[in-house]
């Protein structure tokens, strides 16, 4: 009985074992890719190619994921390029430039969320203070100088002391907003939100307090989708019109990338791995199981025709 018992352990230890060994492979695919193939001299490249560009979204998405997977040595690494190629520390403000670039003045309040957010997770994860002071020194920034008629605002040119005009509404992020006690105000902008059937208007204008869509004569999915999950989570509930609008689609096969804004019928035949990776956290049931088989068809592995964005979106959603 006592070796039944023993060979019972055993076979448990080494599916566990195996389970533990394919999880790290995987992970270990994609940090490997980043940085055999997306990595030069330590910074993370749009593309696998000479002339590509350096983007702080870049590096927020890649220590989103490294927190994560709680990999430390790593995270560390990163934040210490932001440090030394990103941070720019004036008049009291941590700002973040949006493209590595000597001309560069200006922040993007996305790239702000995605960053402050994972070094207040690696607070937490890696029990490491100094994270958290740097996420509070970013947000701190973010009030100060990227707030416009009560109402948070895409960037802010340091250089030139001037604020943007608009706000995207799919930059949102319900956990940023909230901290920033910014809650309420965004809560409100996405309810009231100028509609075209199914569609959201993507820029608001708090001086003005009117609304207006990025395109006149189409939509793209990945700002839709970002829009409304920024919905979800600062109303508790989905948009019955786009939640039917992605139902429908999903049930005739595949979301396009692009929809005409007053038909609202395809405008192009190509799909977005970013795009279905993002509805993983929207849906649930069968329709999340055929937006995981769709993301699974899209082959993300060239990374000279592949953005690190959708790589890194992929990745991200697919390890939660």
């Amino acid at each position: 009985m006592k070796r039944i018992i023993l060979g019972v352990i055993v076979i448990i230890l080494c599916i566990a074992a195996g389970g533990v060994y394919f999880t790290m492979k995987n992970q270990d695919e994609i940090v490997n890719q980043i940085e055999n193939s997306y990595m030069e001299k330590g910074l993370i490249r749009d593309y696998d190619k000479v002339e590509s560009m350096h983007l702080a979204e870049s590096i927020g998405q890649y220590i989103t994921y490294l927190v994560e997977i709680n990999d430390e040595k790593r995270f560390e690494e990163q934040v210490k390029v932001l440090e030394n190629n990103f941070f720019v520390n004036e008049s009291d403000n941590l700002f973040i430039k949006w493209e590595l670039n000597n001309k560069t003045s200006t922040n993007a309040i996305v790239d702000d969320f995605r960053i402050s957010n994972a070094l207040h997770l690696a607070a937490k994860v890696f029990e490491k203070q100094k994270y958290k002071e740097i996420a509070t020194k970013i947000d701190d920034s973010v009030k100060k100088n990227m707030i416009r008629s009560n109402v948070l605002i895409d960037f802010y040119d340091w250089k030139f002391q001037e604020k943007a005009k608009t706000l995207h509404i799919n930059y949102l992020d319900s956990q940023s907003v909230k901290r920033l006690g910014q809650f309420d105000e965004m809560k409100k902008i996405v309810l009231e939100s100028k509609r075209s059937g199914p569609f959201f208007s993507e820029i608001y204008f708090p001086d003005k307090q009117t609304y207006q869509f990025a395109n006149d004569a189409e939509v793209n999915m990945i700002d839709q989708v970002l829009i409304a999950i920024a919905y979800k989570e600062l109303t508790g509930r989905k948009d019955k019109s786009f939640d039917q609008f992605i139902s429908n689609e999903l049930l005739k096969g595949k979301i396009y990338t692009r929809y005409d804004l007053k038909t609202g019928a395809p405008k192009s035949n190509d799909e977005s791995s970013t795009v279905y990776a993002m509805l993983l956290s929207y849906l649930d049931g069968d329709l999340k199981n055929k937006t995981e088989q769709r993301l699974k068809t899209i082959d993300l592995t060239n990374a000279k025709t592949t953005h690190v964005f959708d790589y890194l979106n992929a990745a991200i959603e697919s390890n939660r």
